[in-house]
């Protein structure tokens, strides 16, 4: 059924694989919005996603390039809070797609900076251009937008031809002269429009051709960062198993030594006995040598099977020492859930009131800026805030509070064989990707001394 005619229509349009897969219009999609309607074709999908103000003429006026996430029911996530209509009043301006230059929100041209990591950026590629795509669909009105035909301009009494009219030299002189001013002044201010049309979408493309290349780097730099933290605890292990294996063998060499001793002393004690014995008959000679033998393997044989047991009991000792330790790391976990559960409970009418009154709670964590806290987040940030700030950065949290430490006292902790601290003052390290401990806050001086130390260990 067609829709009212108006001056101006809202829609929404879903994107796969860089085409418009479904039109909504702007009630449709409210709809959506309050879990009324599921769409089953995104469910546990996140969906690029275009909100749309339409003019006269379906020309697009407006456009908010957002992203929306679908749980397994193919229903809107709960979290999801984007104020469109918002974002399009303070919005930058964009191409011309038929009606001047669009007003554009986008993530590289967001006015409100909390809201940037819930949007994208069109593409403007030659065949794959996110603009064209929507106003072809535009104009097909498969939404059924009805749109009034404007009227032909009346004819202005100067147009109008007048029968028998006559008109001297001059004035159609100054006719034509002022004629020729008005069209220069329009030619002039259509070139100046073009002109800064086309310098605001070259400058939209470069901004998403830049944003494209830092997530990109972005990316590099947080699988460089995985792959130095594993090589870095891949060492610790090693040496931690190389200095368990030393204490075993030390204590297993005391051990020994202790035992060869004992051995020792029977071995002499027999020999003298031995010795004694040689002055009677050769029997007990014989006897005596038999009984030293004997012995002599029997001690061996308790010595060794004490030996045995003690390290049996040592694994059976290792072995309980970890069951305990699964098991408080599992309490430890339920408590740390059941402690979240409680403190999201606890505020979640609250919150939630606020946030669906378009209130966001915003903090500001170090390495992030202001950071957008969702309402299921607020037990784990109350709970750890330097951990979740490392998770929301990419690192774990012993690598954030060492870069938090060197961002507030850039100065190089490496430590002399008498225990004295360095202090030189080096450049700072302005995000925790770039960080490495060990490394990042160290003196250049000494940052050749540990490189030398890793490649040396690598041999």
């Amino acid at each position: 059924m067609p829709h009212p005619s108006t001056a101006n229509f809202e829609a929404v349009f879903l994107f796969d694989h860089e085409r418009v897969a479904r039109e909504l219009l702007y009630t449709e999609f409210e709809a959506i919005l309050d879990g009324f309607i599921p769409i089953p074709d995104f469910a546990g999908a996140s969906v690029k996603a275009a909100y749309i103000q339409v003019g006269s003429g379906l020309a697009v006026t407006g456009l908010v390039f957002f992203l929306i996430s679908f749980d397994e029911q193919g229903m809107v996530d709960r979290r999801w809070n984007v104020p469109l209509q918002q974002l399009l009043d303070s919005a930058g301006t964009g191409p011309d797609m038929g009606a001047g230059a669009v007003r554009l929100v986008c993530y590289s041209q967001c006015p409100v900076a909390w809201h940037q990591k819930n949007l994208w950026d069109p593409s403007m590629q030659v065949g794959n251009n996110s603009f064209i795509a929507i106003r072809d669909a535009v104009k097909a009105n498969r939404l059924g937008f009805v749109v009034k035909a404007e009227k032909p301009a009346a004819r202005s009494s100067r147009d109008a031809i007048v029968p028998n009219q006559v008109l001297s030299e001059e004035v159609l002189a100054r006719e034509q002269a002022a004629l020729e001013q008005r069209l220069h002044d329009y030619y002039t201010a259509e070139l100046a429009k073009q002109i800064e049309l086309l310098t605001n979408e070259q400058t939209l493309h470069i901004a998403t051709l830049m944003n494209q290349k830092q997530a990109k780097l972005h990316g590099l730099q947080q699988e460089h960062q995985k792959r130095v933290l594993a090589y870095q605890e891949k060492l610790q292990q090693l040496a931690q198993e190389n200095k368990e294996l030393a204490e075993r063998n030390q204590t297993l060499k005391e051990t020994l030594d202790i035992q060869a001793t004992k051995v020792e002393g029977m071995r002499e004690y027999f020999a003298h006995k031995l010795k004694a014995a040689q002055q009677g008959e050769s029997s007990q000679i014989q006897l005596l040598q038999e009984n030293f033998s004997l012995e002599l393997d029997a001690k061996i044989h308790a010595a060794t099977a004490e030996l045995r047991e003690m390290l049996d009991m040592r694994e059976v000792e290792l072995f309980y020492r970890h069951q305990n330790e699964s098991t408080l790391k599992e309490e430890l976990v339920q408590l740390k859930h059941e402690n979240q559960q409680l403190l999201k409970n606890s505020g979640d009418q609250l919150l939630g009131r606020l946030v669906k009154a378009g209130v966001n709670l915003v903090t500001f964590l170090p390495g992030l800026g202001e950071v957008a806290i969702p309402l299921d987040d607020i037990g784990v940030y109350l709970e750890n805030p330097n951990a979740y700030a490392a998770a929301k950065v990419g690192v774990n949290e012993p690598v954030y509070l060492a870069w938090l430490a060197h961002h507030q006292l850039p100065c190089c902790n490496a430590v002399d064989a008498r225990g004295k601290t360095c202090g030189r003052s080096i450049p700072v390290i302005e995000t925790p990707l770039e960080f490495h401990p060990g490394e990042s806050d160290r003196c250049a001086q000494h940052q050749a001394v540990a490189l030398g130390m890793l490649a040396d260990s690598r041999r």
